[in-house]
């Protein structure tokens, strides 16, 4: 529940509250107990009032009177309200235990476009940020009641595959594809690369190549097929064992030709201009240049198919809210595409939101995979998981199922990774760092539960006495008041496409609970705390539910 609500039901009602709209939003938190638990600051009310702030807090002072407050106090025209913590206390803790799920998205649809991998290219760690970050966000939004529908727009078009078949056509041979599979691929599209550099005759050959793609060219499509196939059934490979799911892998190559209807539309609206032989819409005007509808060779673009992918979208799932994960460089990308589905008249275009997130990178630098196979996802995994267990082995485990458990730590930092900072914000991923159990990390977080847990474990069948003094203290109150804020954190995280607003509450929550823990015994002498106990069970049930958002597992036993 909204704590302040306990103050402004009583405040709302003094006469000299009564003329002024705002005075919920003008109710804030303290940031530092010390000064109340909620502030009121009184300057906006005196340039009305015509008299002082301190004036004006003091008559407040006078005047309120709630069973939620034990004091009151005028601070240089800040009204400062202390809770009566055990009433607040009780009235939160009732809450938390009856809490009913939060479902504000029932009977709405969204669908969430992210990974959107590159079959032309292997799975690398510069994914990470789309897959987890879309795998989040998803998850959030299905915990909110709505129907989610994952897409992985997959990469299975475009000038890269006629790369492929002229690698392939000089130093390769078809026949090996499926029996090489995906490394074979890999290897021939880096000596392409190379090449090319040389020789820009290789790049002509590529366009040709795509170009009878585009064109239903027997052999080009016979060996592109054998391309999709094999890189297909490794990148779903690899989203399983990140855990990450989607309803549809449809890509590029769907699309193809609904693009030519587009493009046709686009025509009929006049909302077409030639330009050297290209076909563009302008939106000089709105600030975006011009966007390239297709080439004057007559191919599509990503554009072009995106706009399909929308309109076909709305026509298969009828969505409320459209959302796209992809990278900040993409930001003019979606900014023209979203303006020219909004110039078409399409009324679900103000429903298309991108969700873009920066760099992604390792402390060696920038991540690159065009020459090499640069901080593949499979050897990151791999990596991960070995490093989780030699640290897990490190600290006597005596675990029956330390392989999951491994699995659980490794791949969960490296989701981790992803979502613990803003995700416009540029990050550097360290392995040894996100595995640490001390730190600001899901190892730490994930301890934390077990933690819970064998807390939980320890009190069965215990001899317990109800005490309510024994959270009757400063340290039970901030822990339950931020247990609290647990809904407000989901549905902020929602709003705002925001993961790490999970994240960063989850280590708080941590934090909070491990320091309540370290002073404050909840069994003592054999003897059981009820009332402490039924703090653990919130704190373990609110970090399994945030671990479970982040797509992350929580350990009973670490």
């Amino acid at each position: 529940m909204e704590l302040k609500k306990l103050i402004f039901d009583d405040l709302k009602n003094l006469n000299i509250c009564k003329t002024f709209d705002n005075l919920y939003d003008l109710l804030t938190y303290s940031p530092d107990v010390k000064n109340g638990d909620v502030s009121l600051p009184c300057f906006s009310f005196a340039k009305v009032l015509k008299i002082s702030p301190s004036q004006i807090a003091e008559q407040i002072v006078r005047e309120f009177k709630s069973e939620y407050v034990w004091k009151v106090e005028n601070i240089n025209g800040y009204v400062n309200f202390y809770f009566n913590k055990s009433k607040v206390y009780d009235i939160l803790v009732n809450e938390l235990l009856n809490k009913k799920s939060i479902k504000i998205g029932e009977n709405k649809t969204v669908f969430v476009d992210f990974s959107s991998l590159n079959l032309a290219k292997y799975m690398h760690i510069g994914h990470l940020s789309t897959t987890v970050i879309g795998s989040v966000i998803s998850n959030i939004y299905e915990y909110l009641g709505y129907k989610v529908i994952r897409l992985n727009y997959i990469g299975d078009y475009g000038t890269p595959f006629g790369k492929m078949i002229t690698a392939i056509k000089h130093w390769g041979n078809e026949n090996d594809i499926e029996k090489l599979g995906v490394d074979y691929i890999q290897d021939l599209y880096v000596k392409f690369n190379v090449e090319a550099e040389e020789n820009q005759n290789l790049n002509d050959e590529a366009r040709l190549w795509f170009k009878k793609i585009e064109s239903k060219d027997d052999e080009a499509i016979r060996i592109y097929n054998k391309i999709i196939n094999v890189s297909l059934l490794e990148a779903k490979r690899l989203c399983d064992k990140l855990e990450i799911y989607f309803d549809s892998w449809t890509g590029e190559s769907y699309y193809k030709d609904k693009s030519k209807s587009v493009v046709q539309e686009l025509d009929k609206m006049n909302l077409l201009i030639t330009s050297e032989g290209a076909k563009i819409v302008d939106l000089e005007k709105y600030g975006l240049g011009a966007c390239m509808i297709e080439k004057s060779d007559g191919t599509s673009l990503y554009v072009t198919r995106d706009l399909a992918t929308a309109i076909d979208r709305y026509e298969n799932y009828n969505f409320d809210l459209g959302i796209y994960v992809t990278s900040v460089q993409q930001n003019l990308h979606f900014a023209r595409w979203f303006k020219v589905l909004d110039l078409m008249g399409k009324p679900y275009a103000k429903n298309l939101r991108h969700v873009s997130y920066g760099t992604y990178s390792l402390p060696s630098g920038k991540i690159g995979s065009r020459f090499g196979k640069q901080a593949l996802v499979k050897d990151m995994i791999e990596l991960a998981v070995s490093r989780a267990k030699e640290i897990v082995n490190s600290r006597g485990t005596k675990l029956e199922n330390v392989d999951k458990l491994c699995n659980d730590i490794g791949i969960g930092a490296i989701k981790f990774g992803v979502i613990k900072t803003e995700r416009n914000k540029d990050c550097v991923f360290d392995l040894e760092t996100s595995l640490n159990f001390d730190g600001e990390t899901s190892p730490y977080i994930q301890y934390t539960h077990a933690r819970c847990n064998s807390i939980i474990s320890k009190a069965k069948n215990m001899q317990s006495v109800t005490n309510l003094e024994d959270i009757n203290n400063l340290d039970s109150f901030e822990l339950i008041k931020l247990l609290n804020n647990f809904e407000k954190t989901i549905l902020s995280s929602a709003e705002d496409f925001e993961p790490c607003y999970i994240s960063r509450y989850l280590l708080n929550l941590c934090s909070v609970f491990n320091k309540f823990y370290n002073q404050y015994r909840i069994i003592n002498d054999g003897v059981l705390s009820a009332s402490r106990l039924q703090l653990v069970l919130l704190v373990k049930s609110t970090i399994k539910t945030g671990l479970d958002l982040l797509g992350i597992h929580a350990p009973d036993v670490m």
